[in-house]
């Protein structure tokens, strides 16, 4: 019989010293700037009933949800995302407050892939929602809070690619096929598969729409992704996304960021899901999405509350590959109480150092020996003994210590 009580399962993995570290700068400057801009802090919990995300089932495939019963058989899961548990939090507990409102949350969340091994399943996120907004100014502010998001984590050193879903809906809105092939369209296209989706656009009528996705994954940069949108297609709402959209780039261009936004009408994922402005963001160096967000705002209906609403996640692990971490702080003090008796004006004598600015270790051996050797092991160069009075050894990095009376 194997066990495995030594090692983690697949797709999840332990966090030592500088990784922790670094997720926690990650997480305390997105949650430092998310305050800054009227965002309040919710968090749901780990554990959801399945009938939450039931509905969902489009965009987040049961097969890819870890699921368990509780003492009275029902089924739950471990939360696959966010921010529909943030959308029932909404729909429920934030009932009847004043519009808009604005929330952050850190929360991990589990997916299973089983065709991956490789790739995570445990993922920590932050992330905020703009709830009751629908205008252009909150897709505004969202998307260049994210824009600040990944500055401010990477320096500077990052992308941000932005679509309108609307346009991708209105093409196929006018392909006369089938929603499985649809689907396989979308599919194709999200992966950039040139030859397959000339393949499968070969079986469907040639029309306008055909012509516009075979060209849709190459049609991404700057402004002059516009005019041959345009020129592709415009019926069908197609025109009035490619708008709205030229509209927030001009928008985000004004602000300085026109070297950082990139027009990416390919950007088709989970088409189901979103209903306007999609955008995802990227760091120089790391080849996965970081970020990820967008409009949806049919996603509060499920729960009774038809409210626009948008919103963006990033993965904290991920990000936190950006973020420099200073070598380990070796403590200055190891402080080592001569018997029981001293063990009060030990903690008192620490409690001084720390006050000074110092960083103090206790030491839990019971002879000055023990003590010195495990202060050498560790780099510490100072070993304070507390008895009747304070003795000080100043330790060199392999030498005996010298006593300083």
């Amino acid at each position: 019989m194997r066990y495995y009580d030594k090692i983690t399962p697949d797709g999840t993995r332990d966090l030592l010293f500088a990784e922790c570290e670094q997720r926690s700068q990650v997480t305390k400057a997105l949650k430092d700037l998310f305050v800054s801009q009227g965002y309040r802090r919710v968090m749901t919990p780990a554990l959801e009933f399945y009938d939450v995300f039931g509905k969902a089932a489009k965009y987040l495939p049961k097969e890819t949800m870890y699921k368990l019963t509780d003492s009275k058989g029902r089924l739950l899961v471990l939360c696959p995302d966010c921010t529909v548990p943030v959308a029932r939090l909404t729909a429920t507990r934030l009932k009847g407050m004043p519009l808009p409102l604005r929330l952050y949350y850190n929360h991990n969340i589990y997916r299973g892939f089983p065709e991956r091994k490789s790739k995570s399943v445990e993922i920590n996120q932050v992330g905020i929602e703009l709830i009751g907004g629908s205008s252009w100014r909150s897709d505004l502010e969202v998307v260049e809070l994210a824009a600040r998001s990944l500055d401010k984590i990477s320096g500077g050193k990052y992308r941000l690619e932005l679509c309108h879903i609307g346009y991708f809906k209105a093409i196929m809105g006018s392909l006369d096929t089938d929603e499985e092939t649809k689907e396989e369209i979308r599919l194709l296209i999200e992966q950039k598969n040139y030859a397959s989706l000339t393949d499968i656009l070969g079986k469907a009528q040639e029309n306008k729409a055909a012509r516009a996705l075979r060209k849709l994954p190459g049609l991404f940069g700057g402004e002059e992704v516009f005019e041959k949108a345009y020129e592709l297609f415009d019926e069908n709402g197609a025109k009035e996304s490619l708008d709205y959209l030229k509209e927030i780039y001009e928008y985000l261009c004004r602000l300085g960021l026109s070297d950082k936004v990139i027009i990416d009408l390919g950007l088709v994922n989970l088409a189901e899901y979103y209903t306007g402005i999609i955008f995802r963001g990227y760091f120089d160096g790391v080849g996965e999405q970081v970020l990820s967000g967008g409009r949806y705002d049919t996603l509060l209906g499920q729960f009774g509350e038809n409210q626009g609403s948008i919103g963006f996640g990033i993965n904290v692990d991920l990000a936190s590959q950006m973020v420099k971490t200073e070598p380990e702080k070796v403590p200055e003090i190891l402080v080592f109480a001569k018997d029981i008796q001293a063990i009060p004006n030990s903690v008192h004598y620490r409690k001084a150092l720390e006050k000074q600015g110092k960083t103090v270790e206790n030491s839990v051996f019971d002879t000055l020996e023990e003590t010195l050797s495990y202060a050498r092991k560790k780099g510490i160069l100072k070993v304070h003994l507390v008895g009747e009075e304070i003795m000080e050894y100043e330790l060199g990095k392999g030498t005996d210590a010298d006593e300083d009376n």
